[in-house]
C-alpha cells in the first residue's frame, strides 16, 4: 500500500513537471530534455560500463547533450525537407567526431577491453541522444502535439497494465516471456485499444491537424513501438542483472524505466509525421 502511494504521488509530480515544461516555453523544454538526455545516458553507461570510466561517460554525455541542442536549433522554424536532410547530416557528423575522439582516448588508457568501451559509448548516443534529438521535429515548434503523443503513450501503458492484470496474468499468451514474463498479448491488445481511443479523443478536441486515419495510425505506431521500446530496455536490464535502471523517481526506478517506450515510439511517430509533412509540401 505504501509503495502504491509512493508510485502514485511521484507519478503525479512527474507528469506535472512534464506538462509544465512542455507547455512552458523554449527554456523549460530545453532544460527538461537536456536533463533527460544526460540522466538517461548516465544510467545507460552505469549499466554497460560499470563503475568508474568517468572520462568516457562524460564524453558520451557531452556529445549527447550537444547533439540534442544542435538539433533543436536545426529544427526551429525550418521546412520538413531541410529538417530531414539536416538531421541526417548532423547525426553523421556527431558520430564521426565522436568516433575520432573516443578511440584516441582509449589509446592512452589501460583498459581490458578498450574497443568494447567505445562501442558502449556510441551505443548510448544511438539509443538515447539520437531518438530524443529527432523528437525536436515536434519539440522545437509544436510542443502541444508532442504532449499529445506522450498522453497516448501514457494511456497505452495504463491500458496494457489493466488488460494484462484482468486477462493476461492467468493465461498462456505471454508476449516475450524470456525478457518480460508479465507482459501478455492481452495487455498489448488492451493498450492498443486504449491508445486508439485516446488518439480519437485528442483528434476530436482539435489537437492533431491530421485526418482521423493518420491520427489513428500514429496512435497505433506509438502503442506497438512503445511496447518494443519497453522490452528493449528490459533486455538491457536483464543483461546487466538489475531490476531498475536507476532510483531517481521513487517507486518507478530510473529515467530509462520511465522513458523506455518513448525512446522508440516517439521517433517512429515523428518519422511518420515527417513523411506526411513531406508529402503535403507543394511541388
Amino acid at each position: 500500500m505504501k509503495n502504491l502511494l509512493t508510485r502514485t504521488v511521484s507519478g503525479i509530480i512527474f507528469i506535472g513537471i512534464m506538462v509544465g515544461c512542455l507547455l512552458g516555453g523554449d527554456i523549460p523544454y530545453a532544460c527538461l530534455m537536456l536533463f533527460l538526455v544526460a540522466g538517461m545516458l548516465s544510467e545507460f553507461y552505469e549499466l554497460t560500463l560499470g563503475k568508474g570510466k568517468w572520462l568516457q561517460k562524460a564524453t558520451g554525455m557531452l556529445f549527447g547533450m550537444s547533439m540534442w541542442a544542435a538539433s533543436f536549433f536545426l529544427f526551429k522554424n525550418r521546412s520538413p525537407y531541410s529538417d530531414a536532410i539536416g538531421f541526417i547530416e548532423l547525426t553523421m557528423l556527431c558520430f564521426f567526431v565522436l568516433w575520432l575522439v573516443l578511440p584516441v582516448i582509449q589509446l592512452f588508457r589501460k583498459e581490458e577491453k578498450p574497443f568494447l568501451i567505445v562501442a558502449y559509448v556510441l551505443s548510448g548516443i544511438l539509443y538515447i541522444a539520437v531518438p530524443l534529438s529527432l523528437v525536436n521535429f515536434l519539440g522545437a515548434n509544436d510542443r502541444p502535439v508532442l504532449l499529445g503523443l506522450f498522453i497516448i503513450l501514457w494511456s497505452n501503458d495504463v491500458g496494457a497494465y489493466v488488460f494484462g492484470m484482468l486477462f493476461g496474468q492467468k493465461g498462456k499468451h505471454k508476449l516475450c516471456p524470456s525478457i518480460s514474463p508479465k507482459k501478455s498479448w492481452e495487455g498489448l491488445s488492451g493498450g492498443i485499444l486504449v491508445a486508439l481511443a485516446t488518439g480519437y479523443v485528442l483528434w476530436s478536441l482539435g489537437l492533431f491537424t491530421y485526418g482521423l486515419f493518420s491520427t489513428l495510425v500514429i496512435s497505433l505506431l506509438l502503442a506497438v513501438s512503445g511496447v518494443f521500446g519497453d522490452l528493449i530496455e528490459s533486455m538491457l536490464k536483464r543483461s546487466a542483472g538489475v531490476k531498475d535502471a536507476g532510483k531517481i523517481i521513487p517507486g518507478h526506478g530510473g529515467l530509462l524505466d520511465r522513458f523506455d517506450a518513448a525512446l522508440l515510439a516517439l521517433p517512429v511517430a515523428c518519422i511518420y509525421m515527417l513523411i506526411l509533412s513531406l508529402l503535403s509540401m507543394p511541388e
